[in-house]
């Protein structure tokens, strides 16, 4: 089973739509507490065992956007073949999932670091509604600045007229520049979540303790998140489309547990 089984209209929640993806992964996260045999949440920041937790999700974030760029690539190398684009759909719809896989390991690690959707809010400077319209539109105007009135035009694998389905929104322009861009884009993420597990001192083989700077690593965390944000939007998607591929994911995640897949 997978993202694309999930047949259900999803109904977008507009201004609480964050919340709404906080208040998802919750249910999520009490299964895999229990699954994974993890430690109950928000874990304590300054141990071993709790830092090698959140080293873990950091990786498993990074994993999710590596294998979204690879079918992306796969895309572009479809493209430069004069492969028709009703073949490159299976990939568009793993690019999105795989985005949406992202999404659920970040909810996760902030639930884990404690963070809140206070938390993501104040790092906005959200106002009370709208918190993930409002990080749409001002990481769009960050990103603008950083283009400089650049544009990256290429071939469209379903043009807007023809997009049925939320879930293959992102990813649908392929060019060798927007190829690019977007590695350049996904080593910022990397980066600011490398240097988040920096802050982390307690490594396994250490035999004496360091706290951790709690400010630095909530600033590389929200550094992460604004360079994910700006992914989001440079690849196509809207508030409104990522709310339905973290929506339909999280369904599909149920669904396997309650399996037992």
């Amino acid at each position: 089973m997978d993202i694309r089984d999930i047949k259900e209209d999803v109904l977008y929640p507009g201004g609480k739509a964050l919340d709404e993806m906080f208040r998802l992964q919750f249910i999520l996260v009490d299964y895999y507490t229990k699954i994974e045999d993890l430690p109950e949440y928000p874990v304590e920041i300054h141990t071993k065992t709790g830092q090698n937790l959140i080293k873990d999700f950091t990786s498993r974030i990074i994993e999710e956007f590596g294998e979204g760029f690879e079918s992306y690539l796969l895309m572009l190398d479809m493209f430069h073949h004069g492969v028709d684009e009703v073949q490159m759909i299976p990939h568009l719809q793993n690019f999105n999932e795989e985005v949406s896989d992202a999404l659920h390991f970040w909810l996760e690690l902030l639930i884990f670091s404690g963070f809140t959707y206070d938390s993501v809010k104040a790092w906005f400077n959200t106002h009370p509604s709208g918190a993930l319209e409002h990080i749409f539109s001002t990481t769009k105007m960050y990103l603008e600045q950083e283009l400089m009135g650049k544009r990256y035009p290429g071939r469209w694998v379903i043009k807007d007229h023809q997009l049925k389905d939320e879930f293959l929104r992102g990813g649908r322009l392929l060019s060798n520049d927007r190829k690019d861009q977007m590695r350049m884009m996904l080593w910022d993420i990397t980066y600011w979540f490398m240097i988040a597990r920096n802050t982390l001192k307690n490594k396994p083989w250490k035999q004496t303790g360091m706290m951790t700077d709690i400010n630095q690593y909530e600033q590389c965390i929200f550094k992460a998140t604004e360079a994910m944000f700006k992914f989001f939007i440079f690849t196509g998607f809207t508030p409104e489309s990522l709310y339905v591929i973290y929506y339909k994911k999280n369904k599909v995640n149920q669904f396997r547990i309650h399996s037992k897949y």
